[in-house]
């Protein structure tokens, strides 16, 4: 490996010429530095979008998973109401006012996609079995 690493160099001191190298090797670190940024920059206008649309999707599956559960008699209202009022505090502004920052869509995303979560398993989870409350205290029937 070492051998193969030295021969590319020498082939690239040849082709750039030994006193052009350093000039060259800066150069081309510019330019992957650039391409590094100019990518970043257009993907994360892209990305914002789809964590916005991911935030808002998953909000609504997590909608319908605690009403499913509130349906079936399993806990949920506390759930939908303390993440609504999260959600909505994170990425609501009022018309006319720039979109809410990439980090509170990111944190609503969070949220939601654990509401989903915990909605499911409860879903999933087997339904309690409720005992008959004795009819007497311990001990029998009274005297």
């Amino acid at each position: 490996m070492i051998w193969i690493g030295g021969l590319v160099l020498a082939v690239a001191l040849y082709i750039v010429g030994p006193d052009n190298f350093i000039a060259a090797t800066l150069a081309l670190m510019n330019g992957l530095n650039d391409l590094v940024r100019n990518l970043a920059y257009s993907l994360g206008a892209q990305v914002f979008g789809v964590v916005r649309a991911a935030a808002i999707a998953i909000y609504v599956v997590f909608f319908i998973l605690a009403a499913l559960a509130i349906q079936q008699g399993r806990r949920g209202v506390w759930a939908l109401i303390v993440v609504t009022g999260a959600f909505l505090f994170l990425v609501w502004r009022p018309e006319g006012e720039a979109s809410a920052p990439a980090g509170r869509w990111i944190i609503a995303l969070a949220l939601a996609v654990v509401g989903a979560l915990v909605m499911t398993q409860r879903l999933l989870a087997r339904p309690r079995e409720r005992h008959e409350i004795p009819p007497y205290p311990m001990g029998g029937p009274p005297r």
